[in-house]
């Protein structure tokens, strides 16, 4: 499917292949695939911008959905979401891979309520066989074994997104979006290794 937006703009395509925990248990992973758009609003000249005339405009891929264009797109549970993120050190798995990790804050803006925190680590490499098999094992066998570590801080079975589309309330425990092999797929072949940890 061709993702690409009707904008002036610069836009970046990616194709992931996420690694996610076992919905019922620790210690495995399962596999979401997602190919999606990324560009900046500002690209978006249109003065409605949540209209869905708006939307399959400069979506056309979308139109598959036979969605009406009188419809318009509202904010989810009606909270408008910020992330604060710092990077932390860098991992290294081996054979010239490393990964730059970070912990990230999900709250609603003006009540600053907290909803989910995670922790993540992104590989990026050119081409798919950059990324050592020594490496991925590393990257694999550390995924694992910090479910186990950070046990009690890991919900399965929900992502961090999907978090984000039940109701607003706040988290205790961790929410879980381990995503170890993402493969990035950008108009420069360029490609990632991901994994991350939502609480």
């Amino acid at each position: 499917m061709d993702v690409r937006p009707n904008i002036a703009g610069d836009y970046q395509v990616k194709f992931k292949a996420e690694a996610l925990p076992l919905k019922h248990r620790l210690g495995g992973y399962r596999m979401l695939y997602s190919h999606n758009i990324q560009f900046p609003l500002s690209g978006v000249r249109q003065v409605d911008r949540r209209s869905m005339a708006t939307v399959l405009e400069v979506l056309p891929a979308l139109r598959a959905l036979e969605t009406p264009a009188s419809g318009r797109i509202e904010l989810v549970n009606n909270a408008a979401i910020e992330e604060i993120l710092m990077d932390i050190g860098r991992l290294d798995f081996g054979k010239g891979v490393q990964a730059k990790p970070n912990v990230s804050l999900w709250r609603t803006r003006g009540d600053l309520q907290q909803l989910v925190g995670e922790f993540a680590f992104q590989i990026k490499f050119q081409k798919r066989r950059q990324l050592h098999p020594k490496a991925l094992m590393r990257c694999e066998h550390f995924f694992v074994h910090l479910q186990r570590v950070a046990k009690d801080w890991v919900a399965l079975g929900t992502t961090k997104n999907g978090h984000r589309l039940s109701p607003l309330r706040a988290v205790r425990r961790s929410r879980t979006s381990e995503d170890l092999r993402g493969v990035e797929a950008d108009p420069r072949d360029a490609q990632s290794c991901r994994g991350s940890g939502s609480r």
